[in-house]
């Protein structure tokens, strides 16, 4: 009985806000697979932005919506993309 409680109010959630946590998932994941690949944790990362490490939890967690400034600072500092533009795109292509 809970689940079909459950399955209703997940499809209560208008789809545009399901696309949004889905895309803020898909930054999420992309920081996770950045620290993984360069050995570092969470705490690595907040020691390097110069906040507390229950903040960046907080904001891997998925309820945190990232400003593009953050976006920005995170790329800047671990020397990794998380969102690409069309720009970087185009850039990337021609590097090929």
């Amino acid at each position: 009985m809970s689940k079909n409680i459950f399955e209703q109010a997940l499809n209560d959630i208008p789809q545009d806000i399901q696309e949004e946590v889905s895309w803020n998932f898909d930054i999420i994941d992309q920081i996770t697979a950045i620290l993984k690949k360069k050995g570092m944790s969470q705490k690595d990362l907040a020691e390097l932005l110069g906040k507390k490490e229950s903040e960046i939890s907080k904001w891997m967690r998925g309820t945190h919506n990232f400003t593009l400034s953050t976006i920005w600072l995170m790329q800047k500092t671990l020397g990794e993309k998380i969102i690409d533009t069309p720009r970087n795109l185009v850039k990337t292509q021609q590097e090929k």
